[in-house]
C-alpha cells in the first residue's frame, strides 16, 4: 500500500482525498456509479498511488459496488460503522461538517487506527441477501395492504386490493422457492443453513436472514465481536459514584440481524436449555423481560458464531 483514501458516499456522488506515502493530500468528487470508480481509478494513477487502503461507512447500499470495484482493482478496504467515524471526528474536535472534511476524517481515520479488512461475499452470497432482502421487502408491502384491506369499506377499492395482494403473495412464494434452490444449490450455504438451524429457537426464516446479512459470522475474531457489530452487547454508562444509567443493548450495529432474533430469543427462552438456563438466572436476580430477551438475543448469536465456526452442530451439552 503506497497511500491511504477515505471516501464519503452519497447517492449520487462521493467524495476522495488520498493521503500519498509522502504525507501529500489530494482531494476529488466523482458520480458514484461505474464510471466514476473507472475515474477515481485512473486519478489515483495519475497522483502516484498504484495500491491504497481505502475506508468508507457502512451507510445504507451507497458504498457496495465501490467496495467491490476496489477491491477487484487489487486495493484494500475497510467498511466501518458510522458511529466509529463520528466518535473519531468528536475526539478531533471536528466542528463543522462537509463532505471534503468528512472524507479527511475517515482518511485519518484509517491511517490511525488500521481496521479491519472488508471480505467480500461471494456470488452466491450477494445473490442470497439480495434475493431476501426483495422476499423482506414484499413481505411488507403485503401487510401495508391487508392493514389498508382490513379498514376499507369500498367494494371497488377492497376489489383491488385483493387483487393485488393475491399478487404479492405469489411474487414471495416464487422468490421463497429461488432462495430455498439458491441454498440447496451451494454447498457451503447448505452446510452453514443445516447448522444454524440446529439451534433450538432458530427457524428456517432467522436462518436465512442470518446467512443473508451476516455472511461473515465465522470469521469474526470472537462471538463478543459478532454480538457487537448485530449491536447486541450492553452498553453501560457510569460516571463517579453520581452518574449511573442502566445497561442497555447498544443497537449500534446490524439492526436487521436484531429484528430477525427477537421473536426466535423468546422462542428460544422456552425450548432452548441453554437460553432457558440463562433467562432464569436473570429472572432470578430481578432483571426486567426486555432485559432478558435481549440476552437471550445474544446468547442466540453467540451460539450460531459457535457452530459456524467450529462447524459443528448445536449441542446443549457442549458448554458442561
Amino acid at each position: 500500500m503506497n497511500g491511504i483514501l477515505g471516501l464519503d458516499l452519497a447517492k449520487g456522488s462521493f467524495e476522495s482525498l488520498v493521503i500519498k506515502a509522502d504525507g501529500q493530500r489530494q482531494t476529488e468528487q466523482f458520480a458514484n456509479n461505474r464510471q466514476g470508480y473507472e475515474q477515481l481509478q485512473d486519478w489515483m494513477l495519475k497522483q502516484g498511488v498504484e495500491q491504497v487502503h481505502a475506508c468508507m461507512e457502512a451507510t445504507n447500499i451507497y458504498w457496495e459496488e465501490l467496495a467491490y470495484y476496489l477491491v477487484e482493482q487489487g486495493h484494500q478496504v475497510s467498511v466501518v460503522n458510522p458511529a466509529q467515524i463520528k466518535g473519531f471526528a468528536q475526539s478531533q474536535l471536528q466542528r463543522s461538517k462537509t463532505d471534503k472534511q468528512d472524507s479527511q476524517v475517515i482518511a485519518e481515520f484509517c491511517a490511525q487506527t488500521k481496521p479491519a479488512v472488508w471480505q467480500p461475499p461471494t456470488a452466491n452470497q450477494r445473490q442470497l441477501r439480495a434475493w431476501v432482502r426483495h422476499r423482506d421487502a414484499l413481505v411488507k408491502t403485503r401487510t401495508q395492504q391487508l392493514n389498508r384491506l382490513d379498514s376499507c369499506p369500498d367494494e371497488l377499492v377492497r376489489s383491488s386490493l385483493q387483487s393485488l395482494i393475491a399478487t404479492l403473495e405469489q411474487q414471495i412464494a416464487a422468490m421463497q422457492s429461488q432462495i430455498d434452490a439458491l441454498i440447496a444449490q451451494t454447498p457451503e450455504l447448505q452446510v452453514a443453513y443445516g447448522l444454524l438451524l440446529s439451534i433450538k429457537g432458530l427457524g428456517p426464516t432467522t436462518v436465512i436472514k442470518l446467512l443473508a446479512e451476516f455472511y461473515d459470522l465465522a470469521a469474526y475474531s470472537s462471538a463478543r465481536a459478532a454480538a457487537a457489530d448485530a449491536g447486541l452487547t450492553p452498553a453501560h454508562h457510569q460516571s463517579g459514584t453520581s452518574v449511573y444509567r442502566r445497561p442497555r443493548m447498544s443497537k449500534i450495529g446490524k439492526r436487521a440481524v436484531r429484528a430477525a432474533l427477537y421473536w426466535p430469543a423468546i422462542t428460544a427462552i422456552r425450548y432452548n436449555p441453554l437460553v432457558k438456563e440463562l433467562a432464569d438466572r436473570l429472572r432470578a436476580k430481578g432483571k426486567a423481560n426486555k432485559v432478558i430477551i435481549g440476552a437471550a438475543m445474544r446468547k442466540l448469536m453467540h451460539l450460531a458464531y459457535g457452530v459456524l465456526k467450529n462447524q459443528t452442530p448445536f449441542d446443549p451439552a457442549y458448554a458442561h
